[in-house]
């Protein structure tokens, strides 16, 4: 599941159990919706997009070994099209951007719904390529929905963000080495990007999203938003409450906290949940951890100091301690990563570390809502981040007003550090991922107060490493609008894909039939 990718009861801000809601109705939608926006939004509404077969080098219609594998439910039936929108709403004749759509039709049998809108989160994963690999996990939804999905602008295939090749690293030592790299990679992007920097903000996609509801033909939007995606479908529940029709956000962002203070709640989630993979550990026979929770935890942390001062070589790449701490977090989004975590650490317990190696993904740093990245590399020329980490910054730094130099490093790497001494001093360098960020961002993003909107159904899952527990109950109260919080107990991101078969009937019967669970329900 993409996406950086919390024990508390069930929250309900409302008791509206059993209730039908947002029943999506597919409709002509141009007139008063439409030129809400104003006259010159009018062409932008009334568009119908060219459905065509996707071209052959996109990852679900590529052959196996080539890209993400085709998903065997959609392969050779996905449907790609563009859908233009203003770069700039408050100026739509000021230039326009080409959304990547792609879309999966209704299969039957029922009533088809209409459209359901998906996002997997990020910023900066591709909605496109994640329908593509994981159509399968929505097969069932997919009966009575078109399942669709995009690239919200700034990644994939919609005008991805752009910072040239590489950069020279300034060398310096400490807070103010890592910063100054900080600003020459921003710098960098201001040179590639510039001009469509200011206009990645979740917002703006929240705006591309009512337009594609209307491309459509939708008079409701009806939503599957995981992880950052949650903060983009409250965006559209804020902007357009009269639009939303049945929005799940599954793992949910905060919004009432700020860059830093989630940086340092990620920190202490993902701690926690690694301390439930360390006790799982020891209760087997041959756990790599040792015998008990506090030798395991030693063990842990031994292995991070060995490998920052001494990399391991694998397959060619030096495995340091930030590719460590990568594979940990990754291998802790799903609880059915376990067991390749506990084969990889036992590899590393006899000085291979292969496996960690490739649980970390090359160690790129992954992906998910507030990036528990790395440090910059360091050398006489480093290669940049990956397209979607970029993405990822460019909306990010968009969506916050906050800008963290090396003045504040100090503190970070301590609280931080307090919170997590394995993942917070890896956390705290992207608290500086925007310094020196050419353009200026606002919190607009936070203000996601819905109280004309239909109640929305909030999954959280309680071990949840990448977006703590109680956001979901805080992001309810700030909605306004008596959305229920369905509480998964148990571990991982994403709760709807984790195949649980409770989360998945209460969340198909709400997108399906429109009906609520009961407040104070949960699933085990």
């Amino acid at each position: 599941m993409p996406g950086l990718r919390g024990a508390l009861a069930v929250v309900a801000s409302g008791a509206l159990a059993g209730a039908l809601v947002g029943i999506p109705a597919p409709v002509s939608v141009v007139g008063a919706q439409a030129a809400a926006g104003g006259g010159g939004l009018a062409r932008f509404y009334a568009q119908q997009p060219a459905w065509q077969p996707c071209p052959a080098d996109f990852p679900g219609t590529a052959p196996s070994g080539h890209g993400s594998a085709p998903s065997p439910t959609g392969a050779g039936r996905f449907q790609c099209a563009r859908l233009e929108v203003p770069r700039d709403y408050a100026h739509p004749e000021r230039g326009t951007l080409r959304v990547q759509l792609a879309r999966l039709p209704a299969t039957g049998p029922g009533k088809r719904l209409g459209s359901l809108v998906i996002n997997p989160g990020g910023p900066g994963d591709s909605g496109v390529n994640y329908l593509m690999g994981n159509s399968a996990a929505f097969a069932h939804l997919g009966q009575r929905y078109d399942l669709v999905s995009f690239d919200p602008r700034g990644t994939g295939h919609t005008d991805p963000v752009s910072c040239g090749t590489g950069y020279t690293p300034a060398g310096g030592p400490g807070a103010a080495g890592l910063a100054a790299d900080e600003q020459r990679i921003n710098a960098a992007c201001g040179r590639y990007s510039g001009a469509l920097l200011p206009w990645l903000g979740t917002p703006d996609v929240a705006r591309d999203m009512d337009v594609l509801r209307s491309a459509v033909g939708d008079r409701k939007l009806s939503y599957l938003g995981f992880s950052y995606g949650t903060r983009l479908g409250a965006n559209y529940a804020h902007l357009f409450p009269r639009n939303a029709g049945r929005l799940v956000l599954d793992s949910v962002e905060d919004p009432t906290k700020n860059t830093w203070q989630t940086a340092v709640a990620q920190a202490g989630s993902f701690q926690r949940v690694l301390d439930d993979f360390a006790a799982d550990c020891v209760r087997t026979s041959g756990c790599p951890l040792g015998p008990d929770a506090a030798g395991a935890d030693r063990q842990l942390t031994d292995w991070y100091q060995k490998l920052t001062d001494h990399p391991i070589s694998a397959q060619g790449t030096d495995v340091d301690g930030t590719t460590y701490v990568y594979a940990l977090r990754e291998a802790l989004y799903s609880r059915d990563s376990w067991p390749s975590l506990r084969d990889a650490l036992a590899r590393l317990r006899r000085g291979d570390a292969t496996g960690i190696l490739q649980l970390s993904g090359g160690g790129s740093g992954g992906s998910g809502t507030g990036r528990a990245g790395g440090r910059p590399a360091r050398g006489p020329t480093a290669a940049l981040p990956a397209q979607d980490q970029l993405a990822l910054r460019a909306i990010s730094c968009r969506d916050t007003s906050e800008r963290y130099g090396p003045a504040d490093y100090p503190r970070a790497v301590r609280e931080l550090t307090r919170a997590s001494p394995l993942f917070g001093p890896d956390i705290a360098p992207t608290l500086l991922d925007c310094y020196g960020w050419p353009v200026p961002g606002d919190d607009s993003s936070r203000e996601v107060a819905a109280h004309d909107a239909p109640p929305a159904l909030l999954v959280a899952t309680t071990r949840d490493p990448a977006t703590p527990y109680e956001g979901a109950a805080h992001m309810a109260r700030v909605l306004g609008n008596s959305s229920v919080v369905l509480t998964y107990h148990g571990e991982g991101h994403a709760a709807y894909t984790s195949g649980n078969p409770c989360v998945r009937q209460k969340v198909d019967g709400f997108l399906l039939d429109g009906v609520l669970p009961v407040g104070g329900s949960g699933c085990r």
